[in-house]
């Protein structure tokens, strides 16, 4: 009994399905949502007046007024994609089941949409979602007033979140302070691999003049005009909450202070609505940055309000990316929300 206590949990049901080709991962798919559907909801896909469709994020079983949606991806916008689709049919009730963030989406469809029902799918077992509360942010490592200070002289903006405190410009980071056996260090460069290689290479090196040179490269790709290139192609919503930071009076705000994001980015590669809270007119305001076409976008908003409780929410996003489902799902925060244009510094 021991021995099988540390075998790992048996893959998810949808992990199983990737391993397939296309044809068959839809047809298994669509088989495993109708049977849902009927074993635990009544809603009979042989009935007269139900569907069966594919989307992008599972598959759908629905009559006029009731849906269930199987959703087969890990992905937290697919709330966004469900909403979208809630939303052109006028469902009254939907049953989303997944076996992936249950507890997230239940969260934020209690914020977003009543009318949307979470259960957890494991294995052949559907019940209802717990909803999970966001997390606190974790705490900081003591005692980094010296390095902070490094980075201020080097020029970088000190941004800490979830207990990271990190160097920035313009929204890209290029250093952190990480934990080490000596205690706090230091570590410069873009993203984990990036540090991981100035480690190795500048061993004995002070980090502040490594920083310094750092800073100097990504500044000549991170300002207004520069051409394209890799360097201002990623964390594009950070650069703009940045360009806000540090000109706010151009939107009426005051007071301005960054907002993390919910949950934590893992990755510089991760794409995600970029916050910050301000005063604006005397009302407290959450401003968001966001940049392409994000269905997860209006589902991450209900974290940052539920987290922030604002008087009301201003989305600033370039012009091409202010899509009308966007104005439709943002009509359904708690507070009143509205969009504005910003224009972007850089050159695609």
């Amino acid at each position: 009994m021991a021995a099988a206590s540390r075998l790992p949990p048996p893959p998810k049901t949808a992990d199983l399905l990737v391993s397939l080709d296309p044809a068959q991962r839809e047809g298994l798919e669509r088989v495993r949502a109708i049977a849902l559907a009927r074993e635990h909801f009544e809603l009979d896909a042989s009935t007269d007046g139900v569907e069966v469709d594919a989307a992008p994020f599972g598959v759908t079983v629905h009559s006029s007024d009731r849906a269930v949606v199987v959703v087969s991806s890990d992905d937290l916008a697919v709330l966004g994609g469900v909403l979208v689709w809630v939303d052109r049919l006028g469902l009254d009730s939907v049953a989303l089941v997944t076996e992936y963030n249950a507890g997230v989406h239940a969260r934020r469809a209690a914020v977003l949409a009543p009318e949307i029902t979470v259960h957890e799918l494991n294995g052949a077992a559907v019940a209802p979602a717990i909803a999970t509360p966001i997390a606190e942010p974790r705490a900081g490592l003591p005692d980094l007033a010296v390095l902070v200070a490094v980075i201020e002289r080097s020029g970088a903006q000190v941004v800490e979140e979830d207990g990271i405190m990190r160097a920035e410009v313009a929204g890209l980071e290029v250093g952190r302070i990480v934990d080490a056996p000596t205690g706090p260090i230091l570590e410069v460069g873009v993203g984990r691999f990036d540090r991981e290689a100035g480690a190795l290479l500048h061993s004995d090196r002070p980090a502040e003049p490594n920083l310094v040179s750092t800073i100097e490269l990504v500044s000549a790709h991170r300002r207004a005009g520069a051409p394209s290139h890799a360097i201002n192609r990623i964390g594009r919503e950070r650069w703009l909450r940045d360009v806000v930071r540090t000109n706010p009076g151009e939107w009426g705000l005051t007071e301005v202070a960054l907002v993390e994001p919910i949950p934590p980015r893992t990755s510089l590669l991760e794409a995600g609505p970029a916050a910050l809270m301000a005063d604006r007119d005397g009302v407290r305001t959450l401003v968001v940055c966001s940049v392409g076409v994000e269905l997860g976008l209006v589902p991450e908003l209900a974290d940052l309000v539920t987290r922030h409780g604002p008087d009301t929410v201003l989305v600033l996003i370039p012009a091409r990316d202010q899509l009308p489902f966007l104005a439709r799902l943002s009509g359904r925060l708690p507070v009143p929300t509205s969009m504005a244009h910003i224009e972007v510094p850089w050159a695609d």
